[in-house]
């Protein structure tokens, strides 16, 4: 009998059911024992026998849909079907047979449209709720205007069983709703906690894995760089193989994809920063801006290209200082490798508590098929396809945004906005 008991209750009110079809077991088979109880109450009150036997019909109903209910793909039908006929033709019946508004059938009016919520769904669950409470009204209205619409109780012990009874059962059927409810939700979040719990070492164990590994490629990549550009130079040195056109591009393509396996790595070093800092401190933005700037100029003037600055000054933002410096170096190098013998600029602005720097050239630009997605990992024309995902991600950890523009051989111009500085926590750290 235990046995029997314990997989009744595993089959229809398990933790592993839905939370609907939890609650539509538990509302129904409370709906069948209070009808039962009711048909008892209203036979010993008087009542008639109509009335009981609409009481012991509607235990029946319930029964059935609590059986249909299981069966594969009913279980949404069934709810439906519920709430209309309980809601819309029971809940109004026994109100006017059982004493109107005061008796306890209120009670269960109220039970309707919490029920209805958790039922049903987005629209369907509004308009059915906002139809129940329309009926409703209109039925405490016509009671009022019409008292002989109503069967009253032949006397005050009955009113008092009425919304006794009613009172418990709603009672009881809420409880166990929000019991169930709650118990789910914090065994949901247990289960939440413990995945992030895993997901928190796997972060912790690839970013030291990214780190070191990218740490420990850059000692290889130098010696490797050297030693080509050095066999080069042999080479040049060497009489009759000076003219080895073939044997000198070979060595110089080795060089170029060593550089940008080189860039990559700092990539992957700067990506794992960005994942590592954390500490953030009151800074001069407008001395950040133009110290980067002066360390780049020589590099743009080498590739022949001018660049302009136009920063403000008294720019002040809470942030990490070499993430933002490794933004404008990436997106000054960006505009750099994509311009020839042009003018960069880098200026700034600010407007309603925003910081703007804008990196704009006269380059290349980029390639309408390739704009929309540049900000991605791994897109790229040439590069190591992380600067700009870098950039963004780095931006939009400062609370700020970043967009890109560009016209394929009119130019290229990035856009990004930072939070100026509000007296942040940590502002007693100032940069002096």
């Amino acid at each position: 009998m235990k046995k029997r008991l314990l997989n009744f209750i595993y089959a229809y009110f398990g933790v592993g059911l839905d939370l609907r079809i939890r609650i539509f077991n538990v509302m129904v088979l409370i709906s069948a024992c209070f009808c039962m109880v009711i048909a008892c109450v209203n036979a010993a009150a008087g009542i008639g026998f109509v009335g009981v036997l609409v009481d012991l019909a509607a235990a029946v109903f319930c029964l059935i849909l609590f059986l249909q209910a299981k069966q594969p793909g009913r279980a949404g039908l069934c709810r439906l079907v519920f709430i209309l006929v309980s809601f819309f033709l029971l809940f109004p019946y026994l109100f006017f047979q059982m004493g109107g508004y005061h008796g306890g059938i209120p009670t269960f009016l109220i039970f309707a449209p919490v029920f209805t919520i958790f039922l049903l769904e987005g629209k369907t669950a509004v308009t059915v709720t906002a139809l129940e409470l329309a009926l409703y009204a209109g039925m405490y209205i016509f009671s009022y205007t019409h008292p002989d619409s109503v069967t009253m109780f032949p006397n005050e012990s009955g009113y008092l069983t009425s919304n006794l009874m009613d009172m418990l059962v709603v009672g009881i059927s809420l409880g166990a709703t929000m019991f169930a409810q709650m118990r789910l939700y914090r065994a949901q979040q247990r289960r939440v906690d413990e995945q992030n719990a895993v997901l928190a070492q796997t972060n912790q164990a690839k970013t030291r894995f990214l780190a070191n590994t990218s740490h420990e490629m850059r000692t290889p990549l130098t010696v490797i760089s050297v030693n080509i550009q050095t066999v080069m130079g042999l080479l040049k040195r060497m009489d009759g193989v000076s003219e080895d056109v073939e044997t000198q591009e070979l060595l110089q393509d080795a060089q170029a994809e060593i550089m940008r396996l080189s860039r990559m790595v700092g990539s992957m070093l700067s990506l794992n920063s960005v994942a590592d800092s954390t500490e953030k401190v009151k800074l001069d933005y407008s001395a950040l801006l133009l110290n980067t700037a002066e360390m780049l100029r020589l590099l743009i003037t080498k590739q022949e290209n001018e660049l302009e600055t136009e920063i403000s000054s008294g720019l002040t933002v809470f942030g990490n200082a070499d993430l933002l410096s490794q933004v404008v170096i990436n997106l000054l190098q960006n505009a750099n490798a994509h311009t020839k013998g042009g003018v960069i600029h880098l200026c700034t602005g600010v407007a309603a508590g925003k910081i703007t720097v804008t990196v704009s050239d006269n380059g290349s630009g980029i390639s309408l098929e390739m704009l929309p997605r540049v900000f991605e990992r791994g897109v790229t024309e040439g590069g190591t396809g992380v600067g700009l995902f870098l950039c963004k991600t780095v931006v939009e950890s400062h609370g700020g945004a970043i967009q890109i523009d560009s016209t394929q051989g009119v130019g290229t111009t990035v856009t990004f906005t930072l939070p100026a500085y509000q007296g942040q926590y940590g502002g007693e750290t100032d940069e002096k």
